[in-house]
C-alpha cells in the first residue's frame, strides 16, 4: 500500500523540518556585563609588535573563575554598526591555549595593526558557576586597549637609556 500526501502537504513538511533542524544549529551567545571581580577570572596580556603591520597578541589565563570551564578564546573585532543595526566580524582569530609549566593556559595569535582599536579577546564558556547553560553560550569580553595600555605604562615606568650621545667636535675648516 502506498501513502501519497498532497503537494502542499508535502511543502508544509518541508518547511517545518527545515525550521526544527535549523533551530538547532543557531547560535545564541549572551553577554556577560561588568563584574567588580571580573567573574573571578585571572589573566594577563600582552601586546607587541610583529613584523610589518602585525600585532602579537598573547593571552593568559591563570583562574577561569566562574566560567569554568572554557569553551574557547578568541580575538575578534566587529565592523561599524550598519542602518539595519546588524554588524559583521572583521577579525575571528581562536587563540588555541596551551599548559605551561606553572598550571596556567597560555596561547598567541598576530592580528593586522588596523584591527588594535577595535579588537577584544572574547572568552566563551557553555556554563556559568558549574551550571551548563540550556539557552546559550555566555561570554566576557576583554577588550584589547587594556593590554596595550598596560604595556605603554610599563615601557614609560622603565629608567632612561645610558647610552650617551656622542660628543661634540669643535673641528672647524
Amino acid at each position: 500500500m502506498r501513502i501519497r500526501f498532497s503537494a502542499l502537504a508535502t511543502s508544509v513538511l518541508i518547511v517545518v523540518a527545515v525550521l526544527l533542524m535549523s533551530g538547532r544549529s543557531w547560535a545564541w551567545f549572551f553577554e556577560l556585563g561588568p563584574s567588580k571581580g571580573e567573574w573571578g577570572l585571572k589573566y594577563d596580556g600582552e601586546v607587541n609588535a610583529a613584523n610589518g603591520d602585525k600585532l602579537n597578541v598573547v593571552f593568559t589565563l591563570a583562574d577561569q573563575g566562574r566560567l569554568k570551564p572554557i569553551y574557547s578564546v578568541s580575538v575578534i573585532a566587529f565592523s561599524n554598526l550598519r542602518p539595519d543595526g546588524g554588524r559583521t566580524y572583521l577579525l575571528n582569530t581562536p587563540i588555541d591555549l596551551k599548559p605551561t609549566k606553572d598550571g596556567k593556559l597560555s596561547g598567541q595569535v598576530e592580528i593586522g595593526k588596523e584591527f588594535a582599536d577595535r579588537a577584544v579577546v572574547r572568552i566563551l564558556t557553555q556554563t556559568f558557576d558549574g551550571k551548563p547553560q540550556t539557552t546559550g553560550a555566555r561570554y566576557y569580553d576583554i577588550p584589547l586597549k587594556k593590554f596595550q595600555k598596560k604595556a605603554r605604562e610599563a615601557a614609560s615606568s622603565e629608567p632612561p637609556s645610558s647610552i650617551a650621545s656622542p660628543p661634540v667636535s669643535n673641528v672647524t675648516k
